[in-house]
């Protein structure tokens, strides 16, 4: 190859070249080393490749006048990245002769845009973890060893990062559990299943015990084989302790017509919802459901309507809500949905739900062809909104408003 071609070579090559001397003076660089390093310049100079860089790689003269060898790699892909805008480049410098050096620089903006994603993506994580107070959140190899560990776990189960990663999963089983065998079984059945849900006790360091749903998830490579898994752990503690207590007196906190919490159970359980919510600042939103016409219906169609009416109205509560949604019967025929982690928005969807399929619903016997249907209030805790008994007025002033516009309707208190 001529002078000339090995020139146009060197000028026209997609990778960036720059020759400098001992001391960092440019001798020569072609366009793609001006285009890839003009982003870390300082206003754009080029006259000088080591002043050019100094804020962002301020040891290449140092690096060039150590290096003791006539000829070699001084340094080697090093990363220059930006990430408003996303910009990168991969800097190597070869010496060539005693009193000169050559740039080759190798268009990175890819990794400095995955980089940003990366960043915003842990950010992100964090604020989730900062948000969520009883939930755990880390990650395991296909062995069952902790890999991972985020603030959220530390705080359920208490052990640091230092302390607990490289340490199997069954350090935070019960001892007593068949620990090893347990894990074993649940991290086969998520391999196979792609995943798993299971609740039961887990431990925190100092040996006490907390009563957790816990999802595991497989962790799949390219091909689709596992290469670990995700943990979530959720303290169902105080909800558990609630359900026994209901379940330890069932004939008096269960409505004996329609099956869902009486009253006082509801009531019992709200409070504890409410606690739980302002104590983790975490969303808790209250349906409020009143049938409509419902005096006027049962003197028409007979107690025994009235009577199915209501069962319906729980059954379809009971169905569109989630398992630890709380359903009780708070009136006479009033009933309320209690759901936890849950905003304002989201109440509006289930209250949507309910109202509809009611609507819908189809009576038999001698109320066939009866339609029935609901003003549903939904409201949410706030600041001004801070007990039972004010989440539950709330809701009822959202209902009245259900009812002053026509009934049939959900209204959310948004004042």
């Amino acid at each position: 190859m001529n002078a000339e071609a090995l020139l146009d070579l060197f000028l026209l090559a997609p990778v960036g070249l720059v020759e400098v001397d001992e001391h960092g003076q440019v001798a020569v660089a072609n366009l793609a080393a001006r285009r890839l390093l003009t982003p870390f310049t300082q206003a754009g100079a080029f006259d000088n490749l080591f002043v050019a860089l100094s804020d962002v790689a301020p040891d290449l003269a140092a690096r060039v006048r150590s290096f003791e060898g006539s000829r070699g790699i001084v340094v080697e892909q090093h990363e220059l990245l930006l990430a408003d805008p996303p910009a990168g480049v991969a800097l190597s410098l070869v010496k060539v002769a005693p009193d000169r050096t050559v740039a080759v620089i190798n268009d990175a903006a890819g990794l400095a845009t995955a980089r940003t994603t990366v960043s915003q993506l842990e950010q992100r994580l964090r604020a989730v973890e900062g948000a969520v107070r009883d939930y755990a959140f880390y990650t395991l190899n296909r062995e069952g060893l902790i890999d991972s560990w985020s603030v959220a776990a530390e705080r359920v189960h208490q052990w640091s990062p230092s302390a607990i990663i490289g340490k199997s999963m069954t350090l935070l089983l019960p001892q007593e559990s068949a620990a090893e065998g347990h894990l074993s079984d649940t991290l086969q059945l998520a391999a196979h299943n792609g995943w798993c849900e299971e609740e039961g006790h887990r431990a925190r360091q100092d040996g006490s015990t907390f009563w957790a749903s816990t999802v595991v998830t497989a962790l799949r490579g390219a091909s689709g084989e596992t290469t670990g898994f995700s943990v979530i752990s959720h303290d169902v503690s105080e909800r558990r302790k609630l359900e026994e207590q209901v379940r330890g007196d069932a004939a008096s906190n269960t409505d004996y017509l329609t099956g869902v919490l009486a009253r006082r159970a509801y009531f019992d359980v709200a409070q504890s919802e409410v606690a739980r919510a302002r104590r983790y600042a975490q969303p808790l939103t209250m349906l409020l459901i009143d049938p409509d016409h419902f005096r006027s219906l049962v003197d028409q169609h007979g107690e025994a309507f009235g009577n199915e009416w209501l069962r319906t109205i729980a059954w379809v509560c009971r169905q569109e809500s989630r398992n630890t949604d709380v359903v009780g019967r708070v009136g006479g025929e009033a009933f309320a949905v209690l759901l936890p982690s849950t905003e304002l928005s989201g109440g509006l969807v289930l209250a949507e739900r309910i109202r509809e399929r009611m609507q819908r619903h189809v009576f038999g016997g001698e109320q066939q062809g009866v339609r029935a249907t609901l003003s549903i209030g939904v409201a949410e805790v706030t600041e001004p909104i801070t007990s039972v008994d004010a989440l539950l007025a709330t809701a009822g002033t959202a209902v009245d408003r259900a009812r002053q516009a026509g009934r049939n309707l959900v209204v959310g208190y948004d004042d």
